[in-house]
């Protein structure tokens, strides 16, 4: 299945989330993986919505789930994506 990485936005400051990406996956538009950082290691999340059960307590509850497959290459393409930007405005920042 084709997929490419459409945008790449990162997120000033030490947060938990670092950016976000907009992928398409065989000529759908996703928007909003995350890439965030736990145990000093980033990953991606897929798109997701908060939301209050019955009980006041706050639930997360993912939009889309890929199948594994995709789910892979697409998580190694934000990432990879994400490590370039990062690269670039860190060169940036010292010129």
């Amino acid at each position: 299945m084709d997929v490419r990485v459409l945008s790449i936005r990162l997120l000033p400051g030490s947060k938990a989330t670092r950016a976000f990406a907009d992928v398409e996956i065989g000529g759908i538009s996703i928007r909003d993986f995350r890439v965030y950082q736990t145990n000093g290691k980033p990953s991606v999340r897929n798109p997701f919505t908060a939301y209050k059960d019955h009980e006041g307590n706050l639930l997360f509850r993912e939009i889309i789930t890929l199948p594994p497959n995709v789910k892979a290459e697409a998580d190694a393409l934000i990432l990879s994506e994400y490590f370039r930007r990062l690269k670039e405005s860190r060169h940036e920042q010292t010129e």
